[in-house]
């Protein structure tokens, strides 16, 4: 069910990725190994699980981004900022929208029993999330959450060695 919704949600988490200066300061990626096995005990996805799930949240932060643009345009349409610096303000506008809603889902694993945060992808919009499937499937419930999308689609957090993405 969660990889027939991912088909039509990739278009709105990919969406999230647009921060074009965004210096890739993503949270620390803490992949637990590469096989991921069904039936891996101590894999850290919760206590006794017996039908574990990860999966890709997609974060609903367009409108806040949106508000912040229009704000910012038109303090350079009324000659009170430049353009230049309208880009840097709304290149950390977007940062701060993002790590804030990142951070929100990660207090609601925090606070709920069996659901974990595994990796996150700020420049993404995308925060990947482990644990029992019915804790996985309450995360629609984090506020800046917009959709739930299979764990293959996780924007894996690019390496800092490359610098220009051309």
């Amino acid at each position: 069910m969660l990889a027939a919704a991912a088909t039509g949600s990739t278009l709105g988490l990919a969406g999230c990725g647009d921060l074009a200066g965004s210096d890739g300061d993503a949270a620390g990626q803490t992949d637990g190994g590469e096989d991921g096995g069904a039936g891996d005990e101590g894999s850290g996805s919760g206590p006794g699980d017996s039908e574990a799930a990860r999966a890709t949240v997609a974060l609903d932060v367009q409108a806040e981004i949106q508000a912040a643009r229009e704000e910012i345009g038109t303090r350079v349409e009324e000659g009170n900022l430049s353009r230049e610096d309208a880009q840097g303000e709304l290149r950390d506008a977007q940062a701060d929208i993002i790590s804030a809603a990142v951070e929100e889902v990660r207090t609601y694993a925090a606070d709920t029993d069996d659901l974990t945060v595994e990796n996150a992808n700020e420049r993404a919009g995308a925060v990947l999330v482990a644990g029992a499937a019915a804790a996985v499937l309450g995360a629609l419930e984090a506020g800046p959450v917009n959709a739930l999308l299979s764990a293959a689609d996780f924007p894996a957090p690019r390496e800092g060695g490359q610098p220009n993405g051309s």
